[in-house]
């Protein structure tokens, strides 16, 4: 009884063991608990509104820290109390924004480099006034809009509130060259009203004299249309060929696959055979002729049975001469009875 009561006892101490782990990692990722070490520093604002204890603290949007409390000096500003990991560098040009996270109002604390001596800030250094920014009033913004919005859709007016936050809480020099721009191009049109006159007359023309042709052109719309309604009218017919013809060409180029082997053997000894009968001409030239007379002879030889009967009557040695050229050395020969020259 003892033993199975202490190995219930070591069972539930594991489990409780396991689930109180479990729990604490949980927690520490849902609530964003940092172990590190870090550096706590303060920054100076006009308005800090919506940014609370907890918030997030990034830099190019890498969270680095939180925001760890928020007072309220003798001049009346605003002061954030924030904790960033020890491997970040803030210098003495560091600046620090407040930034927008979503449009429902949700802020979170960005710093960025800015011109400086770049002096490294001790720990517990605090950036100034004139190095930070409040995030921008967006109810001033919105309501700017709000014409806008009133023919805009709810997931229209979300998206479109969304670009413009991002655009003028930190695209200013984008949008003021956008203005620009603009600007340059509008005036380039205006320079150019002459031009753009002569165009939209030449253009007038043109219409007039379509206007003119009004009925060949009419007739080159139905022709067109016509033709477009008899090809898709035979498109299940236009179909099968096509496909008839893709598998017509994949057959044609698997049989070539096959017998590219067998082609290349044969252009590769018609090749030779054509050099031999170049390099002797002569002897090809003269075979050819006596061919015939030597046919009709083994034609009547075979008339007395199947064999033939074959007599001596010159036996030559051919050999290779100089460059390639035959020569023929007579062994024996006669020249009488049936050998005797007719």
């Amino acid at each position: 009884m003892k033993e199975n009561l202490r190995g219930t006892v070591v069972g539930l101490g594991i489990f409780l063991t396991v689930c109180l782990l479990s729990a604490f990692l949980l927690v520490s990722v849902f609530a964003q608990v940092r172990f590190g070490a870090g550096n706590t520093y303060y920054a100076e604002f006009n308005n800090v509104t919506n940014l609370r204890k907890g918030k997030l603290v990034r830099i190019a949007g890498v969270e680095v820290g939180k925001v760890k409390n928020i007072t309220i000096d003798n001049d009346g500003h605003a002061v954030v109390e924030f904790g960033i990991d020890d491997t970040v560098v803030l210098t003495d040009g560091s600046k620090a924004y407040v930034r927008y996270d979503n449009p429902i109002g949700g802020r979170f604390m960005e710093l960025a480099d800015g011109p400086g001596d770049g002096k490294r800030l001790l720990a517990g250094a605090t950036i100034p006034i004139d190095r930070t920014r409040p995030a921008l009033d967006l109810d001033a913004l919105i309501g700017g809009f709000r014409p806008l919005f009133r023919a805009l859709s709810p997931d229209q007016i979300n998206t479109l509130s969304s670009q413009l936050i991002s655009a003028f809480q930190g695209q200013g020099v984008t949008i003021n060259s956008l203005l620009s721009q603009t600007a340059a191009f509008t005036n380039t049109l205006a320079d150019r009203d002459t031009l753009i006159g002569e165009v939209v007359t030449n253009l007038n023309v043109v219409l007039g004299s379509l206007g003119g042709q009004s009925d060949e052109l009419a007739k080159a719309v139905d022709s067109l249309s016509t033709l477009v309604g008899g090809l898709a009218s035979r498109k299940t017919d236009i179909s099968n060929a096509i496909a008839y013809s893709n598998a017509a060409a994949a057959t044609t180029a698997d049989l070539l696959d096959q017998t590219r082997p067998g082609l290349q053997k044969v252009v590769t000894q018609t090749d030779r055979a054509a050099g031999i009968v170049v390099a002797d001409h002569v002897y090809f030239d003269d075979l050819l002729k006596t061919l015939p007379d030597a046919y009709q002879k083994l034609g009547r030889q075979g008339l007395y049975g199947d064999f033939f009967s074959f007599y001596l009557c010159d036996l030559l040695l051919k050999l290779n001469g100089k460059g390639g050229q035959p020569v023929y050395v007579k062994v024996a020969g006669q020249s009488t009875g049936r050998c005797a020259p007719k």
